[in-house]
């Protein structure tokens, strides 16, 4: 029971308090979160000497967890707190590697030091790895993160002996997964409702999902003059339109280009009206082409860009093609096989509950 009046009891009524704001019920598993967060929050600014503290805050897609995450961020009274979403932590990692060129001889602790030097909480959003090499920066963070005991905040749709899932490679992230289970509390969002798929008024739509999934292009369509070339990372893309207000891809040239989420980044901070056009069926794509897609809706829900897609299939068809769970059926196979509610890889079906968010039109 946390204590009236309370750091943690003022943290915990913010958090009820934003959820009526936003006309959300929370269910029992999202109040048990709230409860831990707020636990958590009571003793922030942490005593370092007690050791290293954190909470991770796992379940899968559509459960609230960046939600709440995000509302305990905004009520915690710390004197210097940064949220991080996982693309832009590697985007800005890669960017302080390669300032000159090429990596620099302590590079990699330069850049962790402007990460996390003189922060009393670190919020990491949407932790997932599936590439070696960004499980072997993320274990640097973590053990620098230990070290300088600097309170995490993580969510993820991944529990710690889930993360790097890929059996050829898990092994080098079993350090850091030690590291999570040794000094963080692991909290499960549980339940089996997706909030991203319960139908909401127009005027509970914000940012993404202000956007749409139609089968026509919206008006007025781009001319052929209206071409232009966008350079990022020493390549350059082909946008059917890029003016003051609007970007506009197709999907062959935005996603089977050699594009990358820091790119998506770098060009939603320019632009917040974006329309992706001829979406295919991803089965269809080459396999790059796929996950800059599920890497691409990742970084426009984040940032709130207004996005319009257009395809002749329903999200739906876009994305079917995963495995389907065993008769076990529920958490087991999910858990196990890395599935979201709806039976797909949970990469796969983040991105399927995002998509949720949307307008659909004709």
């Amino acid at each position: 029971m946390i204590p009236f009046r309370s750091p943690g009891a003022r943290i915990r009524q913010s958090i009820a308090r934003a959820a009526d704001r936003a006309g959300h019920t929370l269910d029992s598993h999202q109040e048990a979160v709230a409860d831990a967060l707020a636990e958590f929050g009571a003793g922030l600014p942490a005593d370092r000497s007690a050791g290293w503290q954190g909470l991770y805050v796992w379940g899968t897609v559509g459960r609230g967890k960046t939600w709440l995450a995000d509302a305990f961020f905004d009520a915690v009274e710390v004197e210097s707190k940064r949220r991080v979403h996982f693309h832009s932590f590697y985007r800005q990692l890669q960017l302080d590697l390669y300032r000159n060129g090429i990596p620099q001889p302590g590079a990699i602790d330069t850049a962790i030091d402007e990460l996390v030097d003189g922060v009393d909480l670190l919020y990491f959003d949407e932790f997932h790895l599936h590439d070696a090499g960004d499980a072997t920066l993320a274990l640097r963070v973590l053990r620098d993160l230990e070290t300088r005991r600097v309170p995490l905040l993580a969510t993820s749709n991944y529990p710690p002996s889930g993360l790097l899932p890929d059996e050829m490679f898990h092994h080098l992230f079993e350090p850091g997964i030690d590291l999570i289970e040794r000094n963080l509390t692991v909290v499960a969002v549980d339940g089996a409702t997706d909030y991203r798929r319960v139908e909401r008024a127009d005027d509970r739509r914000h940012g993404f999902s202000q956007g749409s999934w139609q089968r026509s292009a919206p008006e007025p369509t781009p001319e052929p003059e209206e071409l232009q070339a966008l350079t990022s990372g020493g390549r350059t893309f082909t946008a059917r339109r890029a003016d003051a207000t609007q970007l506009w891809f197709t999907f062959a040239d935005l996603c089977e280009a050699p594009t990358s989420a820091g790119d998506y980044l770098s060009w939603a901070e320019r632009w917040n009206d974006w329309v992706i056009e001829a979406v295919p069926r991803l089965t269809t794509c080459s396999p790059q082409a796929r996950q800059r897609f599920l890497n691409l809706v990742d970084v426009l829900n984040d940032r709130g860009i207004r996005t319009t897609f257009v395809s002749d299939l329903t999200p739906e068809q876009v994305l079917e093609g995963g495995p389907k769970p065993t008769v076990r059926g529920a958490a087991a196979d999910r858990e196990e096989m890395g599935l979201g509610l709806d039976g797909l890889p949970i990469d796969v079906a983040r991105t399927a509950s995002r998509l949720a968010l949307l307008r659909r039109e004709g």
